[in-house]
């Protein structure tokens, strides 16, 4: 969900979501330049639960991240770092203020039959606990980071791509239990299901129960996997996507904001202000004057995604090796 992303629609069945889930709009589809190779930096308050065909590898800068991913929730602390698998669901909180990350993601045409994308665990959660592996791994790291900041050759840099891909695949855990995982992708896939279908009827009055029957599980087997899989409750999700659909809306100064409350599915205007309250920390009136402020300025894809990002440069090489000596 961040500079190189578009999400696209829609998917209408669980039984297509193999086929068509690059279609819709839980799936990012991610670009890539001729480097294969996407690296940010980030100060994020939250980012809601999606996936992408791009492996990405995230490392804490500074203050502490909730990252669900998978069957579970973790917390990270700075220094802390997650590999993510391609098309893995992964959602993500900022628990502190000032909670940054710097991103590196791989594309997908950097692997093939014979060298496939790492299928593995892979999470240090803070640099106090780290073993040996993870110093390496924070090595290659902040080699390559150092490379894309100081623009040397292009050549080189591949070579550092796949010194990281190769450190990283020897430091993670490999998935071998072969039932598990197939429990894993079955969930998995259950849940993209039940998010494509939010995010295509967020604006009708939409209930837990007509997800679970439109999949074909029972109320309380979605409720379930839903909350452990993407880290947030049906409620919760529901909200978030009528919010981020309010945010576009509100743009347009010509639409009233109770009209924009009924077009989102919210029941009444106070209902949309709660909500507001609650995730964005303001009033949507208050939104949206935030937005006609930060308009045509560098602080217009901070107001609209919560997140704002970081030049890339010398002081995130220097908090990277901040990390080597506080392990």
């Amino acid at each position: 969900m961040f500079p190189f992303s578009v999400a696209r629609s829609r998917v209408n069945s669980p039984q297509q979501a193999t086929t068509a889930i690059h279609e819709g709009s839980g799936y990012e589809l991610i670009s890539f330049d001729a480097e294969k190779l996407n690296v940010f930096a980030a100060e994020v308050f939250y980012c809601e639960p999606h996936w992408h065909s791009a492996p990405e590898l995230i490392c804490i800068l500074s203050g502490e991240f909730s990252v669900t991913l998978g069957h579970s929730t973790s917390v990270f602390a700075a220094g802390g770092m997650l590999y993510i698998n391609p098309d893995e669901i992964h959602s993500l909180e900022a628990r502190a203020p000032n909670s940054q990350l710097l991103t590196l993601q791989f594309a997908p045409n950097l692997f093939d039959e014979t060298h496939p994308a790492p299928q593995m665990e892979y999470a240090s959660l803070t640099p106090n606990q780290e073993r040996d592996a993870d110093k390496q791994l924070r090595n290659s790291v902040i080699a390559l980071v150092e490379h894309l900041v100081r623009a040397q050759s292009s050549f080189d840099r591949i070579s550092l791509v796949y010194q990281l891909l190769g450190t990283l695949a020897a430091t993670g855990k490999r998935q071998d239990d072969r039932q598990q995982v197939t429990i894993r992708k079955k969930d998995q896939q259950l849940v993209k299901y039940g998010i494509e279908f939010i995010n295509q009827h967020f604006d009708d009055e939409l209930t837990l129960t007509t997800i679970a029957d439109n999949a074909g599980v029972s109320y309380h087997h979605f409720s379930r996997t839903f909350k452990k899989i993407s880290g947030y409750n049906f409620k919760e999700y529901l909200t978030m996507i009528r919010i981020n659909k309010a945010k576009r809306l509100l743009k347009d100064t010509h639409i009233p904001i109770t009209d924009i409350s009924y077009t989102c599915g919210f029941s009444c205007h106070k209902q949309l202000i709660f909500a507001f309250n609650k995730y964005c920390r303001m009033t949507p009136t208050a939104f949206r004057k935030s937005y006609i402020t930060a308009i045509n300025s560098a602080d217009e894809l901070q107001v609209m995604t919560d997140s704002r990002f970081l030049p890339l440069g010398e002081s995130v090489i220097a908090r990277l090796r901040g990390f080597m000596s506080a392990g």
